[in-house]
């Protein structure tokens, strides 16, 4: 199997390289003969190790003996082999005493490894060196490999200890950093992105050369040719680094001039997306397929406001029902196959982070926090507008994978878990990418009895010859139907879904004694806000209790330990430190989190803590040009070197963009509120982004679907009406009975259905017609009020209105609500507003 050599991301930006950056020639030496036995104990080698500070070197002493005493008597991973006869570290360098899991990992490397920071740079300008940054994170699967390849090299740790400040970054904690570091090696690598990556910079920070994974006898090649050309071609390695810098502003810092932003923008996108679709295996591209969930989402989102006609045809071009169903077609391929394939983790549920095949049957096995948030989100919607229950399981089996297996066991979310895992369980055995997730019709048939093991098999798709490395990853996307499975087995449909349930939880049960997946047991603020809306939105939508008060403890747990001494949220937290000030992503996720709890739980303290967050946004990340920068060391220029290039995230990748999230925070709160700037600031933040949007509207998704949640009101089940005092939800009490509940906040009231003469009556219309045979709506309350000579017939405080639907009708149903909202002084205006019902 073709295996990709970095844990990559695909970007292209809009923006040619024009430059003289240095291109090293590669010449490959001989390969390293060092002794790579793990855990082997030799002889400490000459790798030109420093003489470190006495104090630091005791800083050092003191951290590995707590690190031993920590790991105890149980075969300790020291990430390393070069130890001594009593099985401790020959090497330990200051990455020892950070709270980063990735940096720990290489805290015995035999390189001088520094963290990014003051030191590092002071040490590069002092000594009059390049500085070598390697960047990754601590659950990617060609991290690992280089890490085992080039940084426990004797050859490759000498040459960058006599002639680079080595330098690690944790993508994970300082994004800022990663996030500019990235568009430099994007410029210098044709577009593509990822991790393990090398720069190469000035000892400012400013980078000159950068690569991505490269095995061992290439990179030492790298790292000798780099060294030459700082020798003897330092002005030209100068001009590359000014050159690229500049690169790196334009690109994070694009102009263009304003737009009209209307809906045949949303048009050309789903028109410029249509392109990009797989028409045989769903997803964009042909090649490695990525969820993408932004994209599906937003699509997701256009599909629901076409079926209902709310788009103004003349600016949409005239939205046909072909249109619309080619984007159905093309959801539910995309959606379905993604599922059933190897990308979803068909025995212990949760998805994986891409596929290395076009056919999403062969996955890179890490298993992400922003993944699983996004992905039940996607399929939580999906579930609302396809009207597909099967979406639903999807989701809520990820929640469940979630809830069990990224809980953190004092509080929120770890951040992923490693694609690696130990093939057998004695003590230093060889890691595999995806070994704990694969099968061989042996292990199969080792756990089940020889009928429900062949029927595994063939359900499964697991054979003899395997798709990865001779086992098998489980898929469904090539199989027989459960229709014809259960027909051949001579049971009905449900009997035989649990029976595959049953077989399924033996399968995860024996999984589970395997050696497993390493954790990155980091909690990232912003992850955890997403995990925390996708549960608080799924225990809402599936009428799961459990998915709430994950999301409840979830937040209790970031409100009391994710704080910095300052009293400010912190972005990460590891082994009981919180560390490092939250981002503007962090901010507006986490506030999108406690939205969702409190439509979910009615408390108006969430609502409260999610308006503070926007607050903290306005205050310390409002960018003069509109919107807002990634992390408030822009407003106030503490930070030097690359992080000061200002940066306006509105790109969505695997997760949406800063920007994005803070415009979806902000239309959220207008609608839950009476606040009139919160729509008001929505509005001038499409305003300075609308010349790019109208640009390259495929690239900014995440922003797009708040340009349609403004012009047409969000997508769901729950809606707000009378600036946030009345909340309208429709909920499915039985398989062919409704609710439309209305919740009015006093002294706000609406006309009953049978309202008084010449008022506007409350009443739903219901799309398709068909659906409903009956709607009864409650008997209004005779109130009277100041303004009128008459009691009014009205409804207040907890209405329900019941619906009893066809049975033959299936698929999404959509309601609309007519509604006037009043208080006791002033009547606003009549609203229309939809949501959909539950399946």
């Amino acid at each position: 199997m073709q295996r990709h050599r970095n844990c990559w991301i695909n970007v292209f930006f809009r923006l040619a390289l024009v430059s003289t950056v240095l291109i090293v020639p590669v010449t490959v030496p001989a390969a390293n003969t060092e002794p790579t036995q793990a855990g082997q104990k030799i002889t400490r080698p000459q790798v030109d190790w420093p003489v470190l500070p006495t104090d630091l070197q005791k800083k050092l002493n003191k951290a590995l003996a707590d690190q031993a005493q920590q790991n105890g008597q149980s075969a300790p991973e020291w990430h390393t082999r070069w130890l001594n006869a009593d099985g401790l570290p020959l090497f330990t360098n200051r990455l020892i005493l950070s709270d980063s899991p990735y940096l720990l990992e290489h805290a015995h490397n035999p390189v001088n490894w520094y963290a990014y920071g003051p030191e590092a740079l002071a040490a590069a300008k002092a000594q009059n060196k390049p500085i070598f940054i390697s960047i990754g994170y601590a659950s990617c699967h060609w991290c690992h490999v280089m890490a085992r390849e080039s940084f426990e090299s004797v050859a490759v740790a000498r040459e960058l200890n006599r002639n680079f400040i080595a330098v690690k970054v944790d993508r994970q904690q300082q994004p800022a950093l990663d996030q500019r570091y990235q568009i430099a090696v994007a410029l210098v690598n044709q577009g593509q992105s990822g991790w393990p990556a090398s720069v190469f910079a000035l000892p400012d920070g400013r980078p000159f050369f950068t690569q991505l994974y490269q095995p061992e006898p290439s990179f030492l090649a790298t790292l000798k040719n780099v060294h030459d050309a700082w020798q003897t071609q330092r002005p030209e390695v100068t001009k590359d680094a000014i050159k690229l810098t500049t690169l790196m502003r334009q690109v994070l810092d694009q102009q263009a001039k304003a737009a009209k932003l209307d809906d045949s923008v949303l048009v050309k996108t789903v028109n410029a997306l249509n392109g990009q679709f797989d028409p045989f295996q769903g997803g964009f591209g042909d090649g490695t397929k990525f969820p993408q969930a932004t994209r599906l989402l937003f699509l997701l989102d256009w599909l629901a406001r076409a079926q209902s006609y709310s788009m103004h045809p003349n600016e949409a071009g005239g939205v046909s029902t072909a249109q619309a169903k080619a984007v159905q077609n093309e959801l539910v391929l995309t959606l379905n196959h993604m599922a059933r394939g190897g990308l979803f983790d068909q025995i212990g549920g949760g998805f994986f982070r891409y596929s290395t095949t076009p056919d999403w049957q062969v996955p890179h096995f890490e298993k992400m926090a922003y993944d699983q948030a996004m992905l039940a989100q996607t399929y939580l919607k999906a579930g609302l507008v396809l009207g597909d229950a099967h979406d639903w399981q999807v989701a809520e089996r990820t929640l469940d994978f979630v809830i069990r297996d990224m809980s953190a066991a004092d509080g929120g979310f770890i951040a992923a878990l490693s694609a690696d895992s130990a093939v057998g369980q004695q003590a230093g055995a060889a890691k595999e990418e995806g070994y704990f997730y694969t099968w061989t019709p042996a292990q199969v048939a080792a756990v089940l009895p020889p009928d429900e093991a062949r029927l595994a098999e063939r359900y499964w798709s697991i054979t003899a010859s395997g798709n990865v490395d001779g086992r098998s990853v489980p898929h469904r996307s090539d199989g027989p139907t459960e229709v014809f499975l259960a027909k051949v087995e001579g049971m009905s449909l449900s009997a035989f879904t649990a029976k595959m349930a049953a077989i399924r939880a033996k399968l995860e049960s024996a999984r589970r004694l395997r050696p497993k997946p390493a954790r990155d047991d980091n909690r990232i603020l912003g992850w955890n806000g997403l995990l925390i809306e996708a549960l608080a939105d799924g225990g809402r939508l599936l009428g799961a209790p459990r998915f709430i008060d994950a999301a409840q403890k979830a937040a209790e747990f970031i409100d009391t330990n994710m704080r910095l001494p300052d009293g400010t949220l912190a972005h990460s937290y590891y082994r009981g430190v919180a560390s490092g000030r939250a981002n503007l992503a962090d901010h507006a996720d986490y506030a999108l989190g406690l939205v969702a709890l409190y439509d979910a739980t009615g408390k108006a303290q969430w609502l409260r803590a999610a308006k503070k967050q926007a607050q903290i946004i306005a205050q310390d990340f409002a960018a003069a040009n509109g919107g807002f920068y990634d992390h408030k060391a822009l407003r106030t220029k503490i930070d030097g070197g690359v992080l000061n290039l200002p940066s306006r995230p509105i790109d969505d990748g695997a997760e949406p963009a800063g920007n994005a999230q803070a415009l979806a925070l902000l239309l959220a709160l207008a609608a839950r509120t009476d606040d009139a700037a919160y729509q008001e600031a929505a509005e001038r933040m499409l305003a300075s982004f609308s010349g790019l949007i109208a640009r390259d509207p495929t690239d900014f998704t995440g922003l797009l679907a708040g340009l349609s949640d403004l012009r047409h009101g969000p997508v769901g089940s729950l809606a707000f009406a009378g600036k946030g005092n009345i909340r309208i939800e429709a909920v499915r009490t039985a398989e062919h009975t409704a609710e439309i509940r209305l919740n009015f906040t006093a002294p706000w009231h609406s006309n009953a259905h049978d309202a008084s003469p010449g008022l506007i009556p409350t009443a739903i219309k219901v799309s398709p017609d068909a659906s409903v045979r009956q709607i009864d709506y409650p008997l209004g309350k005779k109130v009277k009020l100041a303004f009128s000579d008459q009691p009014l017939n009205l409804y207040t405080g907890t209405q329900v209105l019941d619906m009893k639907l066809n049975p033959h009708v299936s698929g999404p149903i959509r309601i609309t609500v007519q509604i006037q909202a009043c208080s006791d002084a002033i009547c606003l205006a009549p609203e229309d507003l939809s949501i959909w019902l539950p399946l």
